[in-house]
């Protein structure tokens, strides 16, 4: 990046004016975006980014959204190939690290792939237009770490829960740690712990419902109980190969096609089926994690409401774009 040039963390209220400015002449006055979709009310509630130059002359400008979007990334004419855009953008992804996040997306302007890809950034899905300029969904998984940091405060990880079998009965104790999980029965002793903890709503996302953490008679029976006693219960699951189950029969199969109104299984679509992990959320609090779906190791925690909405983010943006395939439905004769 050029020298004398930096970038600071911005507040909104104060300099709100300055932020303006550059963003009315790049994509305003430069790109021809509407002033009614360049102005949101996303601003207020945003993490702003602004870069200055040696005479605290505002260049370039960014913005960190709560869903984890980077956005108005905006860099005046004459300021780019200097480096500054990849500043603006690094320092997103550090404040995004801060604040434990699992990963961050954003929409790229097509002539700015490239410049992302080198981030790290992969695309996700189709080209579409926004504001009349195409653009490409782009996200960057920022990772999770399996051991809890060793200045973790200990009312969110107790280190002596950490390797604790998931059934454990210290665990009992435990109710607020990060339970770190070794081999498929320990995770799908979790996933069914979740589940049967779940009051409003469970998602889960799985690679092909791998049988032997979801097809079971223990976790059909919790979900069935679960749709049935709260009329507004909702339980939603993307797959991204229902292949198997479909071939061989899975009791969640049968189960979203006796109680349709409350269970639901959709396909990822293809542009977006690159994803390696599965994962189960309950209620915006609760979550089970298999980082790579092909790994018997994972992680539990049934109150980290920020992650799990951070995951919830990541289901949201794969189920506006998710298929139904006929093959799921029931067969009549």
């Amino acid at each position: 990046m050029t020298t004398g040039v930096a970038v600071r963390r911005a507040d909104w209220n104060e300099d709100r004016d300055v932020l303006r400015r550059v963003r009315e002449r790049v994509f305003i006055e430069e790109q021809n975006v509407p002033r009614e979709l360049e102005w949101d009310a996303a601003d207020a509630g945003a993490i702003h980014l602004l870069a200055e130059d040696h005479r605290g002359e505002a260049i370039g400008t960014a913005r960190l959204l709560s869903s984890g979007q980077i956005g108005r990334m905006a860099v005046l004419a004459e300021r780019r190939g200097f480096g500054i855009g990849r500043a603006l953008l690094d320092a997103a992804i550090d404040i995004a690290r801060e604040e434990g996040r699992y990963s961050v997306f954003l929409h790229a302007q097509t002539h700015a792939l490239e410049f992302y890809r080198k981030a790290g950034f992969e695309p996700r899905g189709e080209t579409f237009e926004e504001a009349g300029i195409p653009h490409v969904e782009m996200e960057l998984t920022l990772g999770i770490p399996f051991d809890p940091q060793p200045d973790a405060p200990k009312e969110v990880i107790k280190a002596e829960c950490e390797r604790l079998p998931y059934e454990h009965p210290a665990l009992a104790d435990c109710d607020d740690a990060v339970r770190m999980l070794e081999g498929k029965p320990d995770i799908a002793a979790a996933v069914l712990d979740l589940c049967e903890h779940a009051r409003r709503e469970v998602l889960i996302f799985a690679q092909d419902l791998d049988p032997d953490l979801f097809d079971s008679s223990a976790l059909s029976e919790a979900l069935s109980l679960f749709a049935r006693r709260n009329e507004q219960a909702n339980v939603r699951i993307l797959v991204n190969d229902i292949t198997r189950m479909v071939r061989d029969g899975h009791r969640l199969l049968e189960l979203s096609r006796r109680l349709p109104s409350s269970i639901t299984i959709r396909v990822v679509h293809p542009d977006m089926r690159d994803r390696s992990e599965n994962f189960v959320l309950a209620d915006r609090t609760g979550l089970v994690v298999q980082p790579q779906y092909d790994t018997e190791r994972g992680f539990a925690n049934r109150h980290d409401a920020p992650l799990t909405r951070q995951f919830g983010d990541v289901f949201t943006r794969l189920h506006d774009r998710s298929l139904t395939d006929p093959n799921l439905r029931k067969l009549t004769l």
